[in-house]
């Protein structure tokens, strides 16, 4: 599992119905990078974002067995990742804040994009140990600052 996400240099993620900055060049990156994946995210994180997803397929973590279009959900992340698993695709974790911080703990590579700036939010990326990660590429762009972390062994 991947995690992937964009936040800001005190990693908030959200700001009401969706982040507090436009940054089309990583968002665009977003895509690329999930295009063809399954894409594990919440509800939430389904609602604002989930219709511009290029994965293959997307599994809505909820507690609510609401049905969801063009979606699988489970209300477990282990029902989650079985349903994952079984489409045989790379699996991403694509947020929000308590999805994130369910799957850290499982995932093998981080694709954390950092929006330069001063932002204010209300929802915020789970703190990591940094001594437990690596970081193995950094791009710097004009607004942001693209790092692929990996699990040290």
């Amino acid at each position: 599992m991947k995690i992937i996400a964009a936040m800001s240099e005190d990693r908030v993620i959200g700001h009401g119905d969706g982040m507090p900055w436009d940054v089309p060049e990583e968002y665009e990156q977003y895509l690329e990078l999930t295009r063809g994946t399954t894409l594990l995210m919440g509800r939430r994180s389904y609602e604002i974002f989930g219709s511009d997803s290029t994965a293959d397929n997307l599994i809505v973590l909820s507690r609510s067995p609401q049905p969801v279009a063009g979606a699988t959900v489970c209300r477990t992340l282990a029902a989650a990742l079985d349903a994952a698993a079984a489409f045989g695709k790379p699996i991403f974790s694509g947020g929000g804040a308590k999805v994130y911080a369910q799957t850290i703990p499982l995932a093998a590579e981080m694709l954390l994009s950092t929006i330069k700036g001063d932002w204010r939010g209300d929802t915020y990326f789970p703190e990591f140990d940094p001594f437990d990660w690596k970081v193995t590429e950094e791009r710097d762009e004009e607004r942001y600052l693209f790092r692929r972390w990996v699990r040290r062994t």
